[in-house]
């Protein structure tokens, strides 16, 4: 039994996912819902990664059937990634879903899968190398290409739409920078598949390493990206390190309590937010504390700037409003000006930002 350079890359791949699954189950309840999609993606890629060594140092035909079943994950790394992206981002709001209809693909290759069973390993050899066959499986590998294109680009607009957020928070432009590299790590392996496809069915290279073996070690690399931001960016898996020290340098646990008391009352029972010409110094100023400590505060503690903040409290008034039917008796700008904004464009953005959707659309969607 010998190992290649191929055997130490899938294996640094296994170690680097089975470590990132255990840092990802110890974090803290930020971002819950996203890490356990991310959890998931790890967890596809390491069995991959496991099934290939075995099948690289053992009987390929051994591993046949177990090949097409881990296979059914290719189309699962596109739409897992895209939703994992979308909650870290959005968050787990009820519309933040993927429809059946992105897992037809993967759903298709199990039943091809379930079909395999019913043949023996003679006659699955005997088809493999029949023209049908030539060309079902690179009808399959174009269509894991594909998808991994589709989703790159539904994932880049996410960037687009965090670039185009006025007064980012630090978090924010965090979130922004994580998600463009992986995004060029994935766009590594897209770009290495379709090679790889010309490669062994174009050009008839079925042995080379420029083919479908190369993907994993794009994955590899996309791993230890996650890896690296994992730990040297801890704000966007929420490692629990740092937040208590740089906390306690700015303001004393008890004014941070005091403060956060403070704004409650204001915001959710005299409905300051409701102000539209209320700013950071004027709510600092109503909190008896220094703008340059409440916008500390709002930075770190509730990860947001401040017109963040308010306008999330602006975009739920607004909804209350529109559930208490307001919306047939006035225009949405003016329940808006009555929320707090004071411009159609701020309430516009704040709304699709958090919403995911135009106004219009949104009120269409659910009391059509």
């Amino acid at each position: 039994m010998t190992f290649t350079f191929l055997d130490l890359i899938l294996f640094s791949g296994i170690v680097q996912g089975i470590f990132l699954m255990i840092s990802l189950y110890f974090v803290s309840q930020k971002n819950k819902e996203a890490n356990k999609i991310l959890m998931i993606i790890i967890g596809f890629s390491t069995i991959i990664f496991a099934r290939e060594m075995l099948q690289y140092q053992l009987d390929p035909i051994l591993f046949w059937r177990s090949a097409i079943l881990t296979e059914c994950t290719m189309y699962l790394f596109g739409p897992f990634l895209y939703l994992y992206f979308r909650k870290l981002v959005f968050g787990n709001h009820p519309n933040n879903k993927l429809s059946f209809k992105h897992y037809i693909p993967s759903l298709l290759l199990f039943i091809y899968f379930i079909w395999t069973l019913s043949i023996t390993t003679e006659e699955y050899v005997a088809s493999k190398y029949t023209p049908i066959m030539f060309y079902a499986f690179l009808a399959m590998e174009v269509t894991g290409a594909v998808s991994i294109i589709v989703y790159s680009y539904l994932s880049y607009k996410i960037v687009k739409h965090l670039k185009n957020i006025e007064n980012p928070s630090i978090y924010i432009n965090k979130v922004s920078r994580y998600i463009t590299f992986v995004l060029v790590g994935i766009s590594s392996i897209a770009f290495c598949w379709a090679f790889g496809i010309f490669n062994t069915y174009g050009l008839g290279n079925f042995d080379s390493i420029i083919s479908y073996k190369l993907i994993w070690i794009c994955i590899t690399i996309f791993l230890f990206t996650v890896g690296y931001f994992s730990f040297t960016q801890p704000e966007i898996v929420r490692l629990p390190i740092e937040k208590k020290i740089i906390a306690r340098n700015r303001m004393t646990k008890e004014e941070v309590s005091d403060i956060q008391q403070k704004l409650q009352v204001l915001v959710e029972d005299e409905h300051i937010f409701m102000h539209s010409d209320l700013s950071l110094k004027i709510l600092a100023k109503e909190l008896g504390t220094t703008a340059n400590n409440l916008s500390w505060l709002l930075n770190s503690i509730y990860e947001k700037t401040f017109y963040e903040y308010i306008n999330e409290y602006r975009v739920k008034a607004f909804l209350q409003k529109v559930e208490a039917g307001e919306h047939k008796k006035q225009t949405l700008l003016s329940i808006a000006m009555d929320a707090g904004f004071n411009s159609k464009s701020t309430f516009n953005k704040t709304f699709k930002a958090l919403m995911n959707d135009t106004p219009s659309r949104y009120i269409e969607k659910m009391y059509s």
